[in-house]
């Protein structure tokens, strides 16, 4: 991995970040996320063991189904604590607030503004959580956008195309409405990465005409599972996420789909006439190789890609309030600045 992430930096197509802290404060962040790490971990392993045994039953099983999905949204099955902001839903807008915006993005009309698709990872299984609605809010009030949290069917009573499908069209719609598609942003973290970029293939395949950018946050992309971090970080301590449950989520929501389906695995695809893309992850993540095959396909096919990566040891860093998560959305803001056409609405 290190020969081919100096190849990227060499090529300026990758950058390392380190959180000017104290030792002392790496230490203590390190062992902080250590110990949310294991936690994670046994809760998931838990949950998994307790899901499988609910397979003889149809019955039992949509009813624990139900149960998790309102849980995990409403926050009381939720890892580790979090908050949701007032009046931001799942399916709504997070705003940014107005006093001090960008003129250039606050006047006019709204269909000549950039916003940002957001789709929120949850394994394909869930919906979004209150900790991830709370970084979206964040987000959308650190690139002063209007972001919208797009929701899809769920694995695994709709699997694969189910959810890509639903994404392409919410994003057709938004065109329909008066939305031009060089305003428009896709954004996503872990699971929904896969969702996206599946979403943007069968826009190219259908030749729409496609966003100006694309984000994405610590992304699964292979959901073949070959990378050597996924290998790695399930031995250790480093990431909360390990082999089996990627494997039980992937299962489930590609059921009779190839594993190496480009439309579900984007590692294995042309991003030849795809728009600019960058993606933002940790070292210690269990998709990290993901985030590198996908800068050098990037590289390979000719699509403007750049891969930013920190030291931090949390997985999807951008979901807690840090130096490297403020780090990482002034990272957002400029990308946004520099793929955003405003034209005349």
């Amino acid at each position: 991995m290190g020969p081919r992430l100096a190849m990227l930096e060499a090529t300026d197509l990758a950058r390392r970040y380190t959180v000017d802290s104290s030792l002392i404060a790496r230490n203590l962040e390190r062992l902080a996320a250590r110990i949310e790490n294991r936690v994670i971990e046994r809760i998931l392993i838990s949950r998994l063991k307790f899901a499988l045994r609910q397979t003889g039953s149809l019955e039992a099983a949509e009813l624990h189904i139900a149960q998790m999905r309102g849980g995990y949204e409403s926050g009381t099955l939720e890892t580790l604590p979090s908050f949701i902001p007032r009046g931001l839903s799942a399916q709504g807008s997070a705003r940014p607030p107005q006093p001090g915006a960008d003129p250039d993005r606050s006047e006019g009309s709204a269909a000549n503004r950039p916003v940002v698709l957001y789709v929120a990872g949850g394994g394909f299984l869930m919906p979004p959580s209150r900790k991830q609605k709370t970084m979206v809010q964040r987000l959308a009030e650190a690139i002063e956008c209007e972001v919208m949290m797009v929701a899809h069917r769920l694995a695994p009573e709709h699997p694969f195309p189910a959810a890509p499908t639903d994404f392409a069209a919410q994003y057709l719609g938004l065109i329909e409405q008066g939305h031009r598609p060089e305003n428009i942003f896709f954004a996503a973290d872990t699971a929904g990465a896969s969702i996206v970029l599946g979403a943007l293939q069968m826009l190219q395949q259908d030749e729409s005409a496609l966003p100006a950018g694309i984000v994405l946050f610590s992304p699964w992309c292979d959901l073949s599972l070959s990378g050597w971090s996924y290998i790695t970080c399930s031995m250790s301590s480093q990431s909360p996420f390990r082999m089996e449950t990627a494997a039980f989520c992937a299962r489930l929501y590609l059921q009779d789909e190839p594993v190496t389906s480009p439309l579900a695995s984007p590692v294995f695809a042309d991003q030849a006439g795809w728009p600019p893309v960058l993606i933002h992850t940790s070292e210690h993540d269990l998709h990290f190789d993901d985030a590198i095959r996908m800068a050098e396909n990037g590289q390979k096919h000719g699509c403007d890609v750049r891969l930013n990566y920190w030291d931090s040891p949390r997985h999807h860093l951008e979901r807690l309030s840090s130096q490297a998560a403020a780090q990482s959305f002034r990272e957002v803001n400029a990308f946004i600045n520099r793929h955003w056409k405003p034209g005349h609405a």
